[in-house]
């Protein structure tokens, strides 16, 4: 029964994960991601072939290798488990190991993508053999891993300290072994001895409610990981004051605080304290930032600002729908137009004040073309113009 539990909401899972799929890998960004991944891999290898036999090469190779090998842990478990499966505690070793199995197959993307690199990078300097052992040790210790950090959450031990710990393990033992293939058998020993550790800390019966909050958590961050890309009403958050960003917003008094403005106060208060998207807003600067520094491609580097202004205007139009839908047009009724006009505002200021750090970023990496950086502000006015039609259009067609 437990094993068709699982199977159950296994496939539930794949289900949501495949329809929000269909909206972060639409054409636009499997367009953006193969440019990218192919400028990626062609620098890669560029680099690869002026490289010499260096320390820092292995040092890079077994970080990134190490940063990788934390395995997903996924029960799918649900906060009413915890009462209704209770009684079927001694008959739910099934269950948990069909979440072991899809466990371990859900977090293999990054090592492989880590390993891929990794190995283009030892290519340099490292025989085949040297090259095979340190695979091999890379699959055991993220079989390893997982059962450590497993039974780190079903203990009392911290789990964040226990991830640290296993990183910095990680790290170590592939360095070694870079240097010496036989360090793989301490290594593989010191890290089994650890996991033997953690199963005599772990709780001799299922800790449901940590369980429970744990992958309550887990689902939470991915739907993070999804608003990056697209809206997600399933997702747990909570407005956050951001004391740092009180002096960009000034106080409305008297007459100023009128129907035609009061919209756009709110939508710089929603923005400033929203949970999530000022986070996605800057790791995406960040994140397309990094990427058009490290390719230094004039073409590349242009597709990246618009498609980066492209998507961060995509997730603005929530702070819309926030305000928008929600209590303040039922305690002040004002003519949908001020609301349309206010967002109109705000967001072309926002959306400028982007263009120009994506304008900076540019002009670190290709400074001998500054006059193309013309173009980001003016792309982002025209992107913002066209989105936010679309979304009064769906607002109207809503509309009673």
């Amino acid at each position: 029964m437990t094993e068709q539990l699982f199977r159950e909401r296994m496939n539930a899972d794949i289900e949501r994960r495949s329809y929000y799929g269909k909206f972060i890998f639409n054409s636009h960004f499997l367009i953006f991601l193969t440019i990218a991944s192919g400028f990626f891999l062609y620098s890669l290898l560029s680099l690869i072939q002026t490289l010499e036999p260096s320390l820092w090469q292995d040092v890079a190779a077994a970080l990134l290798v190490s940063i990788t090998l934390i395995p997903a842990y996924r029960t799918l478990l649900k906060r009413a488990d915890g009462v209704f499966l209770l009684p079927y505690e001694a008959k739910f070793s099934r269950y948990m190991t069909s979440a072991d199995r899809y466990s371990l197959t859900l977090g293999l993307a990054k090592p492989i993508l880590g390993g891929i690199v990794a190995v283009l990078l030892l290519t340099v300097g490292h025989g085949i053999m040297q090259i095979l052992v340190f695979v091999a040790a890379g699959i055991i210790f993220y079989v390893m891993n997982y059962h450590i950090k497993k039974a780190a959450i079903n203990s009392d031990v911290s789990n964040a300290a226990v991830i640290a710990m296993l990183m910095a393990l990680n790290f170590i033992s592939l360095l070694l072994i870079l240097q010496h293939p036989l360090w793989i058998i301490p290594a593989a020993i010191g890290i089994y001895m650890l996991m033997g550790y953690m199963r005599k800390r772990r709780h001799s019966q299922l800790d449901w409610s940590t369980l429970i909050d744990y992958e309550e958590a887990q689902l939470n961050k991915y739907y993070q990981n999804v608003a990056l890309f697209t809206n997600v009403s399933h997702i747990d958050k909570q407005f956050k004051r951001r004391r740092y960003l009180d002096p960009f917003l000034w106080k409305p008094k008297g007459d100023a605080f009128s129907k035609e403005r009061m919209y756009e106060y709110l939508f710089y208060r929603t923005f400033a304290r929203d949970h999530d998207l000022p986070m996605i807003i800057l790791r995406l600067i960040l994140l397309f930032g990094i990427v058009m520094v490290w390719i230094g491609n004039l073409y590349l580097s242009v597709i990246i600002v618009l498609f980066g202004i492209y998507i961060i205007v995509l997730q603005m139009s929530q702070i819309y729908t926030a305000q928008a839908y929600l209590l303040w047009p039922k305690v002040w009724p004002v003519d949908r137009s001020f609301i349309q006009r206010s967002y109109i505002t705000y967001s072309h200021k926002l959306v400028f004040v982007i263009a120009v750090i994506f304008s900076l970023v540019f002009l670190g990496v290709h400074i001998q073309y500054f006059y193309l950086v013309l173009l980001f502000p003016l792309w982002g006015y025209i992107i913002n113009r066209t989105l936010s039609r679309t979304v009064y259009k769906k607002e109207q067609e809503l509309s009673d």
